[in-house]
């Protein structure tokens, strides 16, 4: 993923757009990111330090460097390097170190210190060449790291990925963000709110004409844990683009004097959405149904609406044995209280169901908040 400063983008009239790559600048552009997957895939079995000296060898010119290092930083993230030693370096270089000063204090005056006496011993010791402990010594050290694979990207995916990226960097600075989405099939919508739920993010539904609105917390109105959820927010936009058609609009603080500036997006799906097989609810429901409680569980498949408050998303949804009226269960995140109370607020509303809402501690909510309603309560 990219960070902020690596954005390509111009400020106008409040707005924060960014710079397209069409025409002549895609082809230049699909030139360095073959170059710079070139380069990569050239030096497996090396070392970090020397991937990056390799891909430092492409040739831009200047008003196109931030775009080298934007495509540089997606092609380190697409590289696996490893530890290239079964020695501990830590451990070995305490083991040299401590014998390197017994053997200085010992040392008669006018004596010169054997770095190689030591390494010597400390081999013979290990059962090892001298040359596999110098190699072994600072091969923990990031630089040090040796490239194993490199992920197979052609340069046009490159650049597919550095536009998401680009995206995905301007909502790292979001206050707020605004998302019109409209799908395919009622299914998507459901599983679109929980893959945001999934990534914790605060977020309140509305209806609109076709499809919803959301409205999601950015990491800057948070006080605590901005970067996590913003990473969280930023993670979630491949999500928002599986709609078959998006609008978004973000207010943001940009640059180092956070001005305030609007970004706005349009994307339509070209191909019905992919979500996964699997994810978290479907596991905690197998777990769930080892215990044989006599209940029954599943993923909610419901959207609970209060009229002129919001959408409630329950994530599973609990049947009894009895057969009577099941228990919708809602996770709350650890992101802020005024999620829970909202929460309340609709479960006050008369929504014509029985709720359950999880919540953490460090919130501090107390459970007894809904004692008063036979149908709502809160788990913390």
């Amino acid at each position: 993923m990219l960070t902020a400063d690596l954005v390509r983008a111009t400020r106008r009239g409040g707005e924060l757009k960014l710079s397209g790559l069409g025409g002549k600048a895609r082809e230049r552009a699909l030139e360095i990111a073959e170059a710079l997957l070139s380069e990569a895939s050239a030096q497996v079995g090396r070392t970090r330090d020397e991937v990056k000296d390799a891909m430092g060898q492409v040739w831009v010119e200047g008003r196109e460097k931030k775009l080298l290092d934007g495509l540089g930083k997606l092609v380190d993230d697409a590289c696996d390097f490893e530890v290239e030693t079964e020695l501990e370096p830590a451990e070995l270089r305490a083991k040299l170190f401590s014998l390197a000063t017994e053997l200085r204090r010992e040392l008669p005056a006018g004596t010169s210190f054997d770095r190689a006496a030591v390494l010597s011993q400390v081999a013979a010791e290990l059962g090892h060449t001298t040359d596999r402990l110098e190699g072994a010594l600072f091969a923990d050290l990031k630089g040090a790291h040796v490239l194993r694979r490199l992920e197979a990207l052609t340069p046009i995916a490159l650049l597919e990925r550095y536009e998401l990226a680009q995206r995905q960097a301007v909502l790292l600075r979001a206050v707020r963000v605004r998302a019109r989405v409209r799908c395919r099939a009622p299914a998507d919508y459901r599983r679109l709110f929980h893959a945001l739920k999934f990534r914790r993010l605060l977020f309140r539904l509305k209806p609109a004409e076709e499809g919803y609105v959301i409205e999601l917390e950015g990491p800057f109105s948070m006080f605590e844990s901005v970067t996590k959820y913003g990473l969280n927010l930023a993670l979630a936009l491949p999500v928002l683009e599986q709609a078959e058609e998006l609008e978004l609009e973000a207010d943001l603080r940009w640059g180092k004097t956070r001005e305030p500036l609007t970004f706005r997006y349009q994307h339509r799906a070209d191909t019905p959405a992919s979500w996964p097989v699997e994810d978290e609810l479907d596991t905690f429901v197998k777990s769930f149904k080892k215990l044989k409680s006599g209940w029954q569980v599943a993923p909610a498949e419901v959207l609970l609406e209060a009229p002129g408050l919001g959408v409630l998303v329950p994530d599973l949804c609990f049947s009894p044995p009895t057969g009577s009226e099941p228990v919708y269960f809602e996770l709350l995140g650890f992101w802020s209280r005024d999620a829970v109370w909202k929460r309340v607020e609709l479960a006050r509303s008369g929504l014509e169901a029985k709720l359950l809402f999880g919540v953490s501690e460090r919130l501090r909510v107390s459970r007894e908040v809904l004692d008063d309603l036979n149908d709502a309560a809160l788990y913390v």
